[in-house]
């Protein structure tokens, strides 16, 4: 057997279903899609007229804006959480 790495892509999956990875070169495009599709699996039918909506908070004084596809991090203080992402928000 034979591997050549430069047919190697980096992809991301989520941890429900991990076989439906996505090429990080394609994740853009991907999540773009995702937005305007039907609920269901990777859809949320967010309507065209809603894709640039923003939300602002305060923190620490400081007022903070995010919208689709800003990057939050948050910590996980027990492994139950991760079993469900429904209760990680």
């Amino acid at each position: 057997m034979e591997l050549n790495l430069d047919d190697v892509k980096p992809c991301v999956s989520g941890p429900k279903r991990p076989h439906d990875r996505v090429e990080v070169a394609k994740m853009q495009e991907d999540f773009k899609e995702c937005l305007t599709a039907p609920v269901g699996f990777k859809g949320f039918n967010i309507a065209e007229d809603k894709l640039g909506s923003t939300s602002s908070f305060l923190y620490e004084e400081k007022e903070y804006t995010i919208k689709h596809g800003s990057i939050v991090i948050s910590a996980i203080t027990s492994c139950t959480n991760t079993s469900n992402p429904n209760v990680m928000l």
